[in-house]
């Protein structure tokens, strides 16, 4: 495809994935010229001209994002500008382009934000190196129940970001679900040849990237084991986030044992957000839990879910992305 096809691809994926009052998203390089366009509702004013008066504003907005990302340390390169009818989410995608996201009044920037940086994540990708292979798909990934991001609503509200944050992210589940592969793919983009249960705890650092922002993830895998119930909670504490797992393909992984890590966690983590992640949904004719059953469980419990495949590597980087996004969102001082 095309680098136009395959923006616009991206932009699609985008689209789908937020379903909050989107009207419109748009690559455009730094003067202002149009790479790629997706619009999903109608502007009062015609798509053309719509398109032309939002790449003015683009490249009047750069100058202002480039001075952001340059004089001020720590912050991240975007901004939030309100007109009458709608929001404008300016997002800086590398040095080469500019991700704008324009939304309705009142969407909710919970959902919209998360995605706006994983996508010009992939937007810069893609751009500096164009034969590398970038995922275009975009997650159903629903962050926002658990994140402070309301609080980003003009473009005085940059967001104060560390440049350096350590996060830890405790991953639980019944053994065999797929907790060590799905961090051996993100870390290291392989997975074990052969199951080998953990016993006890695994930890595994690794550094990630964000624009200019590094992640150090602490990833804590905790054994699923009954003999290790007895000391587990200790391991919880200081966890930033947590992803709780299940197999698709085998259903006392689901059924009641979801509730009951879960639970778990809350009980000595009760404001950290939680993933509800289903697992090896590459194995299709084996699959037990539907996507259905898991996003009512989430939405029961409160919390964001994801399906993945450790095997293929599908929303696996795209999972911890997003929530060390949300959580650069939620751990930042608010004025």
């Amino acid at each position: 495809m095309s680098v136009g096809d395959t923006l616009r691809t991206l932009l699609e994926n985008y689209s789908n994935a937020i379903e909050d009052g989107l009207f419109a998203c748009y690559v455009f390089d730094r003067d202002g010229l149009i790479l790629a366009q997706v619009q999903k509702n109608t502007f009062k004013q015609d798509p053309k001209q719509e398109a032309e008066i939002l790449g003015a504003i683009s490249s009047v907005v750069e100058p202002t994002l480039k001075r952001i990302t340059s004089e001020m340390a720590g912050f991240f390169g975007s901004g939030v500008f309100e007109t009458e009818d709608h929001r404008l989410v300016f997002t800086e995608a590398g040095d080469h382009a500019i991700l704008l996201t324009v939304v309705g009044f009142d969407a909710t920037m919970n959902n919209i934000l998360p995605y706006t940086y994983l996508v010009a994540e992939k937007i810069t990708a893609f751009l500096e190196s164009p034969d590398n292979t970038v995922q275009v798909s975009v997650p159903n990934l629903r962050l926002g129940i658990e994140f402070d991001i309301e609080n980003l609503k003009d473009s005085n509200q940059i967001g104060k970001i560390p440049t350096d944050l350590r996060l830890k992210l405790v991953i639980v589940g019944d053994p065999a679900v797929g907790k060590t592969s799905i961090i051996s793919k993100f870390v290291t983009q392989k997975i074990p040849a052969d199951y080998r249960p953990t016993l006890g705890i695994s930890i595994t650092a690794q550094t990630y990237k964000i624009q200019n922002k590094v992640l150090n993830f602490l990833i804590w895998d905790l054994a699923g084991q009954k003999f290790f119930q007895r000391v587990r909670k200790k391991y919880y504490h200081g966890s930033h986030a947590a992803f709780v797992m299940y197999d698709a393909t085998r259903r006392e992984t689901f059924d009641t044992q979801v509730e009951k890590w879960f639970n778990d966690l809350r009980s000595v983590l009760p404001d950290i957000p939680i993933v509800l992640v289903g697992n090896k949904i590459d194995l299709t004719e084996k699959r037990q839990v539907t996507t259905t059953e898991g996003e009512k469980l989430a939405k029961k419990l409160g919390c964001s879910f994801l399906e993945t495949s450790a095997k293929s590597g599908e929303n696996v980087k795209d999972a911890f992305s997003l929530i060390g996004i949300g959580l650069f969102f939620k751990l930042q001082p608010h004025s």
